[in-house]
């Protein structure tokens, strides 16, 4: 049967509206799966650490990761092209503070069927970190297994290389095919990897690119998987300067795909690479992880399905966009914004109710969110237009379509659990958005744990409700993991009220953790984007759709 895949951005806003048909719509059937443009595709070092009993930072939970963790299957468009736009909204109440919320949902499906899409041979270039830190936590161990995975899962027509690196640079294997290297010469090399050394970022990955460059076929896809469990140390240690260098060799059409280790990696610069490189950024937290990785990789690494992939949006006369969250290639004024992506691939997962406790959360489907506020001022009820332009690739033929947005007033005041919903489908991305809300609230209050309690009780609470009648395994696991992160703040003092200082901890000890806690109100009102607030009165009246 064939499997249709999405591309997913969603958009905040302070109204609610019906979609409008694409041109050129006929009879076709929604995705249920993703399409990734790139970027972080887990949470997983967000998760590590509370796993581990920590207390994870604001850098640590990515917004495009945290929705690629999540699967979301779009309604049921019309649209018969290789990617269609497909809106939705939803309008409702933030979980967190209750202020007036809705999201307008801007989606891309594909009707591709990736069982019977081209996939050209590879080229593939894995540049491996060995400097003497992955000798911690078993990190070279992970990657090992990842890369015995990887050379086991290539076909014999396909070319590899290895360099290796810490504070000096080795080419072990050129781009070769592998069925002339020869798997067992490959996995030798693999285990003959040994921690040492400090980390030159910047040689390594330019060697790695210097051997996709020589091997650059417009017959094959080119690649370089870039591994790393830290920060650069020796050589050219600018980050700017690493992704400038990057940036070059991506112009020339290889791909980046980065991987992180360890727990003192230099996460914005390996996301940004991979945001650059129109490729994903993951985290190894254990051996099985690193299996899954790879092979998800191998998946991704098929023809692109659309290339220069333009997405356009302009406010109604009645709105403002506002703060964005998803991705940082969007770009955007108080009246319109924009976001360019080099390529756009499958995502690589099928299941909707993967085992969280063998990995598979990841692939589920990139998503964007950006704020619009109301001005009042509204006589044609459009929220906004968007216009989604890209290449086909082989035939270089441009496709445009545009789909006007409109705010339909009258009808029923939604609640906080009951929001307006355009479509059955908008009521995972609801919780989705909401999830990320808190979650990133928290992270950000993190040095006062009483305070970022608050955040998570709340969305935790909406969570439950909103899952007692759906039992979405991806919500669940959210709901774990709020669980997870509140006992870890509890037992570092976070277990009293907002605004106290606690006097008495559960172990008898004393106060370890002097904070100067915020008034309640503090909290509340730093934890949730004050143009939640502004949304107009007008918006109360609106048409809950019938599930």
């Amino acid at each position: 049967m064939k499997r249709l895949l999405s591309i997913t951005f969603l958009a905040a806003c302070g109204a609610g509206g019906a979609s409008q048909p694409g041109h050129g719509a006929s009879s076709a059937d929604a995705g249920v799966g993703g399409v990734s443009f790139g970027g972080q595709q887990d949470i997983g070092e967000f998760r590590g650490i509370i796993n581990a009993g920590g207390i994870p930072g604001p850098n640590t939970l990515d917004a495009n990761g945290f929705f690629n963790e999540h699967y979301a299957p779009p309604p049921a468009s019309g649209c018969t092209n290789p990617l269609c736009l497909t809106p939705g909204l939803s309008v409702g109440y933030d979980w967190e503070q209750q202020n007036k919320q809705a999201t307008l949902q801007i989606a891309i499906n594909t009707n591709v069927d990736p069982a019977n899409y081209p996939k050209r041979p590879l080229d593939l270039v894995v540049v491996v970190d060995h400097s003497g830190s992955m000798a911690m936590d078993g990190r070279l161990v992970k990657v090992k297994s990842g890369l015995d995975t990887l050379i086991d899962s290539l076909a014999n027509t396909d070319r590899l290389a290895i360099v290796e690196f810490d504070d000096q640079v080795q080419v072990d294997a050129p781009l070769t095919a592998v069925s002339t290297t020869g798997r067992t010469q490959l996995h030798q090399i693999v285990a003959g990897l040994t921690p040492r050394g400090a980390t030159d970022i910047f040689d390594g990955l330019k060697a790695g690119f210097d051997l996709s460059v020589a091997g650059l076929d417009p017959t094959r896809e080119s690649r370089v998987i870039f591994l790393s469990d830290g920060n650069a140390t020796f050589g050219n240690t600018s980050d700017p300067a690493i992704l400038a260098m990057a940036d070059g060799y991506v112009s020339r059409g290889i791909g980046l795909t980065t991987i992180g280790v360890g727990s003192d990696f230099d996460v914005l610069l390996m996301r940004g690479l991979a945001e650059h490189g129109a490729g994903n950024f993951y985290f190894l937290q254990d051996a099985s992880a690193a299996t899954e990785v790879f092979q998800q990789e191998l998946a991704y690494f098929a023809s692109p399905i659309a290339l220069d992939i333009q997405i356009d949006a302009v406010a109604g006369s009645g709105f403002n966009f506002g703060p964005v969250v998803g991705s940082t290639l969007w770009t955007s004024s108080t009246t319109a914004g924009s976001m360019h992506i080099p390529a756009a691939f499958v995502a690589s997962r099928t299941d909707a109710n993967p085992d969280p406790n063998t990995g598979g959360r990841r692939g589920g489907g990139s998503m964007l969110f950006i704020a619009v506020q109301p001005t009042g001022n509204n006589p044609t009820n459009k929220v906004a237009d968007i216009t989604l332009n890209y290449r086909e690739p082989g035939t270089g033929t441009i496709k445009t379509q545009t789909i006007t947005l409109q705010y339909p007033t009258g009808g029923e005041s939604p609640s906080v659990d009951a929001p307006y919903l355009s479509a059955p489908e908008m009521a995972k991305r609801y919780a989705m958005y909401n999830l990320f809300l808190g979650l990133r609230d928290a992270t950000q209050l993190t040095g006062q744990p009483a305070c970022a309690i608050t955040p998570l009780q709340q969305i935790r609470s909406h969570a439950a409700t909103w899952n007692a009648t759906r039992e979405d395994p991806d919500i669940a696991d959210d709901i774990s993991l709020i669980d997870h992160f509140i006992a870890n703040l509890q037992a570092v003092g976070g277990y009293g009220q907002c605004g106290q200082v606690p006097t008495d901890y559960p172990d008898g000890g004393t106060d370890q953790y002097p904070h100067d806690y915020e008034s309640n109100a503090e909290c509340n009102a730093g934890g949730s984007p004050g143009w939640l607030a502004l949304v107009g009165i007008a918006l109360v009246a609106v048409r809950r759709r019938k599930r």
